[in-house]
């Protein structure tokens, strides 16, 4: 509906009744749908400031109940946008003068009743424009600044607001950012029914809101919201603010049903300082999860949330994570290579890929350490997709000089549930100039279980390709025997913990020969990880092992250390 169209709301102040009849047969004779109210007195001006929201207030000038300069007062408290109109039977300029300066848009004398439509016909356009104006401007710093599911602000929003902060480095800032990190599983989950998934995301943001109430919250991603709070006393002794947090997390995480199935929420909280531990928005958040990260990998409590151990090895982390990108562009990560023994005739038979990270500041980085970091970060496509490249070039020299065998490349979770990734994956292997069957796609069963359905329609698309799939760390998760069941794989890795003990304890031994014997009975490959001593080879041949990794036969090494390590097993057979 236009600003013109739409029937005005006008509020008539004037203690006689005689009076507001006239003015408002004025105003219906020129708009026939106009709503015009009644005031007269202070309690009848609030009660309808209150009913309605006005176009226009027409203020009588002189009365002696209620005088104009309290009427004015009381719309600009409770109406503040609302334009006024005063009347008055005065022919006075310098009264209409004053009446201006007291915050009226205009002043006409009940002497010239032809002026008045005219100044409200002009008062109520101005007024809607105004209001149309400020509506869009709403509008816009809406879907500017905030997140249109949760209703908290969005990335540029929390941006905003923290620069607009005064804050500043040292103990006594009390402002606390901190970072509710929804465990990425949960998510995941309810994928299947997208209701189901909406539902959830509002319990979460609900219990979010119950327990931060009147901070200031934001959707930062998909996982992650985050809090602007000055609720702790950083005075206080670091045990009682860590108890705070920790009822905090605790409230978070109290079961909540949604459709009727009750629901335990695995929320983490991390902490960051303005001040203290950065400055910006971007650079806080990811200490924050940092925290949250380093406290969940290393399984201890939020009780430890402030011990400055915690705090280094989140920067350690922070690090890690911006170097990342351009460790994989700047070609800093290298690839090591384990050979793998086909234990029926003694010969190499394969490789595993073995990333590796030299950082800049930081030396040597193992993958256990910034595999997690590409995950939570986004980093694990790129980081996968140059794996599979790498990878394949590299088994390719090998292939030229005579030496074929195939190498194995691990998935992680995150790769998995990209539906993109098989189809990505056999292109870059292929691009290479590699047949696919060359590349065996690792798995491990914790990645796996992350969502099933994709998971087997992934690994089913490899094997489309002629890629063999391998279950890593077999033994080490839940329920392994039914994941065994359902996933199309055509190699059980047995993990190095139950090799280590195969000699010296019973159970593990009585383990591992049960597991090469459903393998076999399943039509599986049996690889054996971990190896240290020809007793442990000896045992597992004796149990029909089918191939075996580990420092006995061979540690990683790096592609030219390859090469002659190859062509010296290859004269040494000759």
């Amino acid at each position: 509906m236009t600003t013109e169209q739409e029937a005005p709301r006008i509020i008539v102040v004037d203690d006689s009744d005689d009076d507001f009849l006239l003015i408002k047969r004025q105003l219906v004779k020129t708009w026939q749908t106009a709503i015009v109210r009644h005031a007269h007195s202070e309690e009848t001006l609030k009660t309808t400031l209150n009913d309605i929201e006005p176009d226009l207030v027409i203020c009588d000038y002189s009365m002696p109940q209620l005088t104009h300069e309290k009427a004015i007062e009381i719309v600009q408290s409770l109406r503040p946008e609302t334009p006024m109109i005063l009347l008055s039977g005065l022919a006075n300029d310098a009264l209409g003068v004053q009446a201006m300066h007291e915050g009226v848009r205009d002043y006409v004398e009940k002497s010239k009743p032809e002026r008045l439509i005219p100044a409200v016909r002009r008062e109520i356009h101005t007024h809607r424009l105004r209001r149309e104006k400020l509506l869009l401007e709403q509008a816009h710093r809406r879907a500017v600044y905030f997140d249109a599911a949760t209703g908290f602000l969005n990335r540029q929003g929390l941006v905003k607001t923290l620069s607009g902060l005064s804050t500043h480095s040292g103990d006594d800032n009390d402002l606390c950012m901190l970072s509710v990190n929804v465990s990425r599983n949960q998510a995941r989950r309810p994928e299947v029914d997208p209701r189901i998934r909406r539902n959830m995301l509002e319990k979460i943001v609900e219990r979010v809101r119950d327990t931060f109430k009147q901070d200031i919250l934001c959707r930062w991603s998909d996982n992650v919201l985050v809090v602007l709070t000055n609720k702790l006393d950083w005075s206080a002794d670091n045990t009682l603010i860590a108890d705070t947090l920790c009822e905090f997390e605790a409230n978070l995480n109290r079961v909540f049903t949604v459709d009727n199935i009750a629901v335990r929420p695995n929320m983490r909280l991390g902490l960051a300082r303005p001040g203290v531990h950065g400055q910006h928005a971007a650079e806080l958040v990811t200490h924050a999860l940092s925290v949250a990260h380093v406290i969940e990998s290393r399984g201890l409590e939020l009780l430890n949330v402030l011990d400055a151990e915690i705090h280094d090895l989140a920067k350690r982390r922070k690090t890690i994570e911006l170097g990342l990108a351009k460790g994989i562009e700047s070609n800093e990560l290298v690839l090591d290579f384990q050979p793998i023994e086909d234990l029926k005739t003694g010969r190499i038979c394969g490789l595993e890929a073995l990333v590796r990270w030299t950082h800049p500041e930081l030396g040597r980085i193992m993958p256990s350490e910034f595999i997690g970091v590409a995950e939570d970060s986004g980093l694990i496509d790129a980081l996968g997709d140059w794996v599979i490249e790498s990878s394949s070039k590299k088994v390719l020299e090998l292939h030229q000089q005579g030496h074929m065998l195939w190498c194995a490349v691990n998935c992680s979770a995150g790769q998995l549930l990209n539906p993109e990734f098989p189809a990505k994956a056999q292109q870059t292997v292929r691009n290479a100039g590699l047949d696919p069957k060359w590349i065996e796609f690792e798995v491990t069963e914790s990645a796996a279980i992350d969502d099933m359905a994709r998971t087997v329609d992934a690994l089913n698309q490899l094997k489309a390709q002629g890629s063999q799939i391998a279950m890593d760390d077999f033994g080490t998760g839940y329920a392994s025997l039914n994941y065994l069941r359902q996933l199309p794989v055509d190699v059980l890795k047995i993990d190095k913990s139950f090799v280590m003990d195969l000699l010296e304890d019973k159970n593990s031994h009585m383990i591992v020969k049960a597991v090469i014997d459903l393998a076999h009975a399943l039509g599986l490959i049996v690889h054996a990880e971990g190896i240290e001593t020809a007793e442990q080879r000896e045992s597992l041949i004796q149990m029909g092992c089918d191939r075996l990794q580990g420092y006995w036969f061979s540690r990683p090494m790096d592609m030219d250390s390859l090469k002659n390590w190859l062509s010296t097993r290859s004269n040494s057979n000759g």
